[in-house]
């Protein structure tokens, strides 16, 4: 082969050479950004991690408080019918009050009435004493 081919060659072979030294940076960068991304990725799989316990705690805690809150339409219910029954105790309650008072009027006016005419047959008894 003449040595202007040879020259050619050997001038592609350079070129091919610093080609692939040129490829081997790009790879070597593409790399660095790999290794980046990979540790960025490591980090984001932790903090989702963290929010699936978050998550996990979170819903032990509504499966805690709907199971303590399934009582309360009961706890309604029984509140409601001690209102009831506390109403109608108090309204009792107050007719018994309004018929004690009335008997005791009742029994202070012949209370009264007996101590008048006890007074009386005192007074009479005096008059006929003194007679």
């Amino acid at each position: 082969m003449s040595d202007p081919i040879l020259g050619q060659i050997l001038n592609q072979l350079q070129q091919m050479d610093k080609r692939f030294d040129s490829i081997d940076g790009h790879l070597g960068k593409i790399d660095h950004r790999l290794d980046a991304m990979e540790e960025r990725l490591g980090a984001v799989e932790s903090k989702l991690d963290t929010v699936d316990d978050r998550l996990n705690t979170m819903e032990s805690r509504l499966d805690t408080i709907e199971e303590q809150t399934k009582n309360i339409p009961l706890l309604q219910q029984a509140v409601l019918e001690t209102l009831t029954v506390t109403k109608r105790l108090e309204s009792s309650q107050s007719a018994s009050d309004r018929k004690v008072t009335t008997e005791l009027n009742t029994h202070q006016h012949s209370i009264d009435i007996l101590n008048r005419r006890q007074l009386r047959m005192e007074a009479d008894i005096e008059t006929l004493k003194s007679r």
